[in-house]
């Protein structure tokens, strides 16, 4: 990503369930195009595999989504509403904690 020196990491958790894993990357960036908030984020959450179970981001790189979307394990991508990092990111730990994880 251009300007990446400019990138401020503000979320790195990672937790290991075993057989499962969920990984949250946040970073602060110059507000652009491809960014307009000037937050850039990935909230995975896989098996030991490599599979995902449940993928927030805000990479834009599928044409038919908004900006923010949410992958599925059935390889379906959806719009989801973007009420801040913050709410997303609890959002992410619910859906996590509902698949029989503890946070």
């Amino acid at each position: 990503m251009a300007g990446d020196d400019e990138a401020q990491l503000v979320i790195d958790v990672t937790k290991d369930f075993g057989d499962r894993y969920a990984e949250i990357t946040a970073y602060r960036v110059p507000e652009s195009e491809r960014y307009p908030e000037g937050i850039k984020y990935s909230m995975q959450y896989g098996n030991a595999a490599g599979e995902t179970i449940v993928r927030y981001d805000n990479f834009p790189d599928h044409p038919d989504v908004a900006h923010h979307h949410k992958h599925r394990a059935d390889g379906t991508v959806t719009d989801v509403e973007f009420d801040g990092l913050r709410a997303l990111f609890q959002r992410f730990k619910t859906e996590v904690i509902e698949h029989g994880h503890d946070w």
